[in-house]
């Protein structure tokens, strides 16, 4: 068996270094523009009979990428932002006829990507959307809650963001793509619209070394996927914030001076797109925070009724962010190598993973996270 992961980034260094190390992969591929990055982490990879290679590609050349994935039996999609190669990478795998496994989280795109369940199916293939942290083990823990549970009323996610832990810099374009202004919830059968970082104010206890903090509706792709999973659903929320908040208030600022920006910004006499010059202070801006725990958290919250009685299940558990979402993606490619998922089209994980099997990788197998778990009457 082989697997490609795109991208060698922080998610995809965390991805590539799991499949390694947990799969039964008899060659690992690693597609990137950056090869000597790929070949510095491929390096660490020797003590197992693996061949490993790093391939120099642009994901953009769409024949070039079709006849990469060919060669593989699986593929990870590390590249960011999703925003901009999301769909066309899936749509390489649909003509490659190769399951893939991607951590997208814009919610946009996830419409985009959901419209392609038919092409998949018709190619015999599984996409899981959003193998990530948020979405991803989210979600993957709302299925673990609900399946407690005889009827689902309303669902919560949640999560917190160390501003000393920002990723690479894709993570940035993402955050100010799809975190600055509009977001969706979904109440009373229905989307709806409100404000990132300013609606739906309301504190969360998370665990430690996080604590309790403020959290907010953001544009992300959970009510999108939960609330056609679980049907008849009546709420279905994903709400988060940074750590320090004050990042919030840098995302919500640069945002909107890239929507109201007439063209390129200037720096010391050059002419700079405003979303690169954005994110790039973003980035740094972030990078310059102290006294910060690097942890982040999510915690889920699921309502309904067990027995005729009320009930709500919750879970939460802390990670670093590149572990936190690369290595969920690597399970994912795991698994179809395995042939433990047996669905096809173009599915988010609370659709297609076995919780129990997904928990157990990553929380005792791997020691990834902490998860805590509970039941309220």
């Amino acid at each position: 068996m082989k697997v490609l992961v795109l991208g060698c980034g922080e998610m995809g260094t965390s991805a590539i270094e799991d499949v390694y190390h947990y799969g039964e992969f008899d060659e690992i591929i690693v597609g990137t523009r950056n090869e000597k990055k790929a070949m510095q982490v491929l390096d660490t990879c020797k003590e197992k009979n693996v061949k490993t290679r790093a391939v120099k590609i642009n994901v953009n050349r769409f024949t070039e990428l079709v006849n990469l994935m060919k060669e593989a039996d699986v593929v990870v999609n590390c590249v960011g932002p999703n925003y901009k190669y999301e769909v066309s990478i899936a749509r390489a795998a649909i003509q490659a006829k190769v399951d893939l496994v991607d951590i997208n989280d814009d919610y946009e795109t996830t419409y985009e990507m959901l419209e392609l369940d038919k092409a998949a199916r018709h190619a015999g293939i599984l996409i899981i959307l959003g193998m990530g942290a948020s979405p991803g083990v989210n979600n993957i823990l709302v299925r673990a809650a609900a399946d407690q549970l005889d009827k689902i009323e309303k669902i919560h996610t949640a999560w917190v963001m160390s501003g000393t832990d920002p990723g690479g810099l894709a993570l940035s374009y993402h955050l100010l793509y799809s975190l600055s202004g509009r977001a969706l919830t979904y109440q009373n059968g229905k989307m709806i619209e409100v404000n990132s970082f300013i609606d739906g104010k309301e504190k969360i206890e998370f665990p430690e070394p996080v604590g309790e903090m403020d959290v907010y509706h953001i544009g992300h792709p959970e009510p999108i996927t939960l609330s056609r999973v679980f049907k008849g659903v009546q709420y279905v929320d994903d709400k988060a914030t940074f750590n320090p908040p004050m990042i919030n208030d840098w995302i919500l600022y640069l945002g909107k001076m890239i929507r109201d920006a007439a063209g390129p910004v200037k720096l010391n006499s050059m002419k700079i797109d405003v979303m690169d010059f954005a994110a790039s202070y973003l980035h740094q801006q972030c990078k310059s925070i102290k006294n910060i725990p690097h942890e982040g958290a999510l915690r889920v919250k699921v309502e309904g009724c067990k027995n005729g009685k009320k009930r709500s299940v919750f879970f939460s558990s802390s990670a670093r962010i590149a572990s936190g979402t690369g290595i969920p993606s690597a399970i994912g490619a795991i698994m179809l190598a395995r042939n433990e998922i047996d669905k096809k089209g173009v599915l988010p994980p609370e659709a297609c993973i076995d919780p129990q099997d997904f928990i157990f990788e990553i929380v005792n197998r791997r020691n990834v996270a902490k998860l805590n778990g509970w039941i309220e009457g």
